[in-house]
């Protein structure tokens, strides 16, 4: 592969499944439908709620203070030499360290280290270790919701996937001291607290960690639990939905924007003239998956003698590994070829010397990456469509956790369809 630009995103395969996209689907769609089945028959109770608690693995946190002591180091350093490269080095996307740090480090890699490891941004977080300067709480308590982090969030998917020079340096540089800005503000004012509302990576990669077997406790050691279990215990506040749903949508609208319908529809506009009609088509897939994820909580509620909001809310996490599985689907490609030339880039941040551009790396198998893609869409639902009945069976008797499923295995059966199409045809 010879290394270009990481806005080209690297959506979809270089490879080629045996199968055709409407069998993958039925197969897709039999083992969703079959999983929840299965469910139905054999899990009458709640099996991973009880064990969301998790056990340590050491009974010392030093290890874990230790770890986070240098975790706190590596991210101010890097945060702080992105920023200047982004600023003082050549202002091209392949060259400079500051886009495949922003677009392929931070927002592909940490989501799949949060999937083994737990919750590391916590640690890595450079906004975390400014907040030191700060105390925990102030007088002025920070917001108890999510709609700052999820109005952030919505900021970076227009800059990465709307703006026409969304991997410019000069451009991702302010958008980090615009970033930096507000959490520290929001810090001053509201103690550390604030990163729990406001920082919208922050929100979204402790969500995906909650899916991890590994994890801090309460006591600051090392613990383990069973994969997903975790979820049971996530903060879910107002905007979080709204959160977990944008991110959805904006992966969608990636995969979507390069495929041959989207050019078909839109043409082939440059620059500023290409912004509103993609600025539209992410907005539209917003609210697509939030449509379909409200009528099937709508369902749920009906069924459960619940309000829609609460349904709404209750099963948010459902989501996060379905959102895991699309961006493992639609990035794993740019994450292992672009992984590699970072380490390269480190090494000449500001691009001054043009190596960059000439690394030609091609280590894994096209076609095997293929599999891993489309699988993580399969595993991302069916892991939902699991959550989702082990949440019913802890709140709801066991005939009305089955049927107020019903919908939601629909809505699930079309996301996995429709996620496949965007991988194939990209």
């Amino acid at each position: 592969m010879t290394l270009t630009g990481v806005l080209a995103h690297g959506v979809g395969s270089r490879g080629t499944l045996p199968l055709p996209l409407w069998q993958f689907s039925w197969a897709a769609s039999a083992a969703l439908v079959l999983s929840f089945v299965a469910l139905g028959v054999l899990w009458k109770e709640a099996k991973l709620e009880p064990l969301a608690i998790g056990r340590p693995i050491t009974g010392s946190a030093s290890a874990v203070r230790a770890l986070t002591g240098l975790a706190r180091l590596t991210g101010l350093g890097l945060f702080a030499l992105t920023l200047f490269a982004a600023f003082a080095g050549e202002d091209d996307e392949v060259l400079n360290l500051a886009p495949v740090t922003i677009y392929v480090i931070l927002w592909v890699g940490v989501p799949v280290v949060s999937l083994l490891f737990g919750d590391v941004w916590r640690g890595f977080n450079p906004f975390r270790t400014i907040g030191l300067a700060f105390p925990e709480q102030t007088a002025k308590p920070a917001p108890g919701h999510h709609w700052w982090a999820a109005g952030l969030l919505g900021g970076f998917l227009v800059l990465e996937l709307v703006h026409p020079s969304g991997a410019s340096p000069r451009i991702l540089g302010w958008a980090m001291v615009v970033y930096a800005l507000v959490m520290i503000a929001g810090m001053s004012r509201h103690g550390r607290a604030w990163l729990d509302s406001a920082d919208g990576f922050g929100v979204l990669f402790g969500l995906i960690a909650a899916i991890a077997p590994l994890f801090v406790d309460r006591e600051g050691r090392l613990a383990w639990r069973p994969p997903l279990s975790g979820l049971h215990s996530v903060d879910v506040r107002a905007g979080t939905t709204l959160l977990i749903l944008g991110v959805l949508g904006g992966t969608s609208f990636d995969g979507f924007s390069e495929s041959p319908l989207f050019t078909d529809i839109i043409g082939r506009p440059t620059g500023w003239s290409a912004a509103p009609p993609k600025f539209i088509g992410l907005i539209a897939l917003i609210l697509i998956a939030t449509v379909l994820y409200w009528v099937g909580a709508k369902t749920t509620a009906s069924v459960a003698g619940i309000s829609h909001e609460r349904a709404a809310a209750m099963f948010a996490p459902s989501l996060v590994p379905i959102v895991l599985g699309y961006a493992v689907a639609h990035y794993a490609q740019l994450l292992l070829d672009e992984t590699q030339s970072f380490w390269f880039r480190l090494a000449d941040p500001l691009g001054g010397n043009g190596e960059a551009a000439d690394i030609n790396l091609n280590l894994f198998n096209a076609d095997a990456i293929a599999w891993v893609q489309a699988l993580a869409i399969v595993f991302g639902h069916v892991a939902g469509v699991v959550f989702a009945h082990d949440l019913a069976v802890a709140n709801f008797d066991s005939r009305k956790a089955a049927r107020s499923q019903q919908t939601m295995l629909v809505v699930m059966v079309i996301y996995s369809v429709a996620g496949l199409w965007l991988l194939f045809s990209a």
